[in-house]
């Protein structure tokens, strides 16, 4: 009688350490994604202009090459300008050079709804600079692939 005791008290108990267990694992979350990898580059543009140089396409084309190898990837253009000229203007002209770049980038095969455009004016110089200061490495855009 003890024996059948003792076996049927040593079932309950892994039939209880079973279902805790399983219970537990249930309730454990998996662990978070790797944030997505991603890529940048920089495009720059003569004084006043929205015009890609040749370095500039070759740049883009590298971009998008990247872009269209990594499924449902996200493409952030941020375009920038230096401290010449007034803030408003430079505001316009960031976004109309995140505009050139995404135009090129649509070129290169990537989704225009793949693809978000920002102007930051002034703001974020890659070179610090008074006002009314113009500096090549200040005008630019930024791509982001991730």
């Amino acid at each position: 009688m003890l024996k059948s005791f003792s076996a049927l008290f040593a079932i309950a108990l892994l039939v209880t350490a079973c279902g805790e267990s399983t219970q537990n694992m249930s309730l454990q979350k998996p662990p978070p994604a790797p944030p997505p990898p991603t890529k940048s580059w920089m495009v720059f543009f003569d004084t006043n202009s929205t015009t890609l140089s040749q370095q500039g396409s070759m740049t883009v084309s590298e971009a998008a090459g990247v872009a269209k190898s990594m499924p449902n990837s996200r493409v952030a253009v941020t375009g920038f300008t230096d401290t010449d000229g007034s803030p408003a203007y430079n505001q316009q002209l960031s976004i109309r050079r995140a505009d050139s770049v995404k135009t090129a980038l649509v070129r290169n095969g990537i989704a225009p709804q793949a693809i978000t455009v920002n102007g930051s004016g002034e703001t974020g110089l890659l070179i610090e600079t008074p006002d009314q200061t113009k500096n090549e490495k200040n005008r630019r855009v930024q791509i982001v692939v991730q």
